[in-house]
């Protein structure tokens, strides 16, 4: 749901003076969808299936929702100094709030329907392992094991009894219920309320930002031309939680419920307000509307100065431009954490970084058929705030080895025009180097929710690109389009891991992706269509894509030596080996096979769509025009397109027996820990859908 608004305002005078006001905003609510395994989507029969809806009180509702209203003022002034030179200056200021709400938890397992442990193949993937081991017993008839044996029938009951009632919706009205229930009072903080164990929380980034821009141009009487100017940018972006719906309870205990796990008997450690604790003598009852969990702001400030030169003479034109600048930014922490009472409050160390940006561009007309062109492009960009601190809900230190990003490019293109064919050839290459991310998740193998800070990221593009237009007659012309690229991360960047309840460092190590693709584009694709230009401003196009050697967007840590090495280790252990080269070859091969599993990257089925559109202009005293435009999309109603989707960010342990030959070729049993990946999560491009636009131009 959403509408929007536009308001202008303009002021012309006769001494080259113009001055614009425009205030324009679109408030917009909509629910969201959330990537699911293959398992549930085909447990609820439809690819379209999102875990975040549920039933509440017979009516379908979905938790994850979001609520934006950014607002944006914009002043513009215009100045035509002299009929050569002209100043232009913008000014504006974007404000509002942008909330995206979701369903939380304090205790026990996540209450999502497509949670692992509520799945079929949670226990069908134990009770083929128990199968497994009992083949053995009996082909070498060993005794029984007594515990795998009722594990065996345990895993099969579950297995049935899941698969037989597992509905794929949250259920609200249960979550409510057990709100309300007596067990839910918390009587350690002297309340007759109920505490809500689950809820819907709302994540807000509401941002105050304020851009100016001032440029400056003018025209020498060679033809030559040079812009400069100025810009300058001031964002305030406050990141908070928020209680949106109880569930029928009275009051959400605003505590870290992972410091409590670690820290129980610590009050002061697990206070996410220690301010308010220490006021209150106890955690906040955050009841609907407060704020909750975390509450800072990320300060940014950015200025540039740059200069473009534009020179033409006969078939040969150039520019050249270049911009130097500064970038700053901080955390201040408006809570102090109870874990961070010296690091959450205040402002943090202020990040500061020189930017710059340098291009040339030169091109050639041979003749009005032929053309060629080459851009080429050095930049250094700051890090983005989210990627510049460890834990910044939390704290304010700030990621390990933070650095400039940098890009380099470069293209060459080929341009050709005659009356029965237009085309454009393409080639490119592109570095960036000296990327950092930030992953926050719950590691398995720290039993803990953990931040994974990664730099040194460099990634290249690089390829053809293809686009052409043949007339062929009755006002339908014949288009194509090819892309043929490489995309690939060209480092192993380290890794800092920490856990997010200590601000020490637990793992440094490398994570595997040389030479890895890069995910979620495609690199290829395709396209043929034909347009339709006729009398009486009728037009259509039909248009046929094809995409292909798309991946998946990536879990890093599947791919460090870290969690090879930990793997390697545990397999290891379990065989009876004190370390991996006293082990013979099969067992070798065994462990390197199932790490090489979990590193594999993933690629997507290649695709196709067909798309159709048609519309109509009336011109109405030559001022007016009234148009319509009608487009369908995915019109052969292809409904198994995955679009994108990533590798769950944990990994899914199981403890128990494993049957294993001994070098002498005598089977053994042993029981040890085992890790394998959770199954991504994957997105699916919606069925037949259509748009109709009718608009009026004045």
């Amino acid at each position: 749901m959403g509408w929007a608004f536009l308001a202008s305002a303009k002021k012309k005078s006769t001494n080259r003076h113009n001055l614009a006001l425009t205030v324009l905003g679109a408030p917009t609510q909509r629910g969201a969808q959330q990537a699911s395994t293959q398992e549930a989507y085909d447990l609820f029969g439809s690819n379209y299936y999102n875990p975040n809806v549920g039933y509440q009180n017979g009516k379908l509702r979905n938790s994850r929702v979001r609520n934006t209203h950014e607002p944006i003022i914009m002043l513009n002034y215009d100045w035509q100094i002299t009929e050569n030179t002209r100043m232009r200056a913008a000014t504006s200021v974007r404000l509002g709030y942008n909330g995206y709400s979701a369903l939380t938890w304090a205790d026990g397992p996540d209450p999502r329907p497509d949670y692992y442990r509520y799945l079929p193949s949670y226990y069908g993937d134990r009770l083929n392992d128990m199968e497994s081991i009992n083949n053995v017993i009996e082909l070498y008839n060993l005794p029984h094991d007594k515990y795998t044996q009722e594990t065996l029938n345990t895993y099969a009951e579950k297995r049935d009894e899941v698969l037989a009632n597992w509905g794929g919706r949250i259920d609200f009205d249960d979550l409510i219920n057990n709100n309300r229930a007596g067990g839910s009072i918390d009587e350690k903080y002297s309340t007759d309320k109920h505490r809500s164990n689950s809820m819907i929380e709302e994540r807000h980034t509401d941002q105050i930002d304020y851009n100016l821009a001032v440029s400056i141009d003018h025209m020498f009487k060679n033809g030559s031309k040079i812009i400069g100017g100025i810009k300058a940018r001031v964002n305030r972006t406050e990141y908070y939680d928020k209680v949106k719906d109880l569930l029928g309870g009275d009051y959400w205990l605003d505590v870290d419920k992972f410091a409590m796990r670690d820290f129980g008997s610590n009050d002061i450690a697990y206070q996410n307000d220690l301010d308010y604790y220490y006021k209150h003598g106890q955690p906040r009852l955050a009841k609907e509307g407060d704020k909750f969990g975390y509450d800072y702001y990320a300060h940014v400030r950015q200025g540039q100065a740059w200069v473009l030169y534009n020179l033409a003479a006969g078939g040969f034109s150039m520019n050249v431009g270049g911009e130097v600048g500064f970038s700053s930014m901080w955390r201040q922490g408006l809570w102090r954490k109870g874990l961070f009472p010296t690091d959450s409050y205040g402002d943090s160390e202020h990040l500061k970084y020189f930017t710059y940006r340098a291009k040339l561009g030169l091109r050639y007309q041979f003749s009005g058929a032929h053309a060629l062109e080459v851009n080429a492009l050095a930049m250094q960009n700051a890090p983005h705030f989210r990627d510049a601190f460890l834990s910044a809900r939390t704290r304010n230190q700030v990621t390990p080895n933070l650095k400039p990003e940098k890009t380099y490019g470069v293209d060459l293109t080929y341009e050709l025009k005659l009356p029965w064919i237009k085309a454009r050839l393409s080639g490119y290459y592109t570095r960036i180097n000296d990327q950092s991310k930030v992953i926050s998740f719950y590691d398995d193998l720290q039993s803990s929710y953990t931040n994974f800070a990664m730099d040194g990221i460099d990634k290249r593009y690089m390829g053809v690109e293809l686009g052409l237009t043949m007339p062929l007659g009755a006002g339908i012309s014949l288009n194509g389009a090819i892309s043929v690229g490489d995309y690939r991360y060209m480092s192993n960047p380290q890794f800092t891991q920490v856990v997010d309840n200590s601000a020490s460092i637990e793992v440094v190590s490398k994570v595997n992706w040389k030479n890895y693709y890069i995910e979620s584009t495609p690199q290829k694709a395709f396209n043929v269509g034909l347009s339709y230009r006729g009398p009486h401003n009728w037009f259509a196009s039909v248009d046929f894509n094809y995409y292909m050697d798309t991946y998946l967007s990536m879990n890093p840590m599947y791919r460090t030596q870290y969690l090879a090495d930990k793997l390697t280790s545990i397999y290891v252990e379990a065989q009876g080996y004190s370390n991996f080269d006293e082990m013979w070859g099969p067992q070798k091969q065994e462990i390197l096979t199932k790490v090489a599993k979990i590193k594999a990257e993933e690629r997507l089925k290649n695709a196709y769509t067909l798309s159709l559109s048609v519309g109509k202009n009336w011109y109405i005293k030559y001022k007016y025009m009234l148009g319509f435009s009608f487009d369908v999309k995915n019109l052969l109603n292809n409904r198994t397109f995955r679009t994108g989707g990533y590798e769950q960010m944990r990994l899914s342990k199981f403890y128990g027996p494993n049957v294993v030959a001994s070098e002498t070729g005598n089977p053994k049993i042993v029981k040890y820990m085992n890790y394998t990946k959770f199954d991504s999560k994957y997105f699916y491009l919606y069925g037949t859908t259509y748009y109709l636009n009718v608009y009026f131009r004045f």
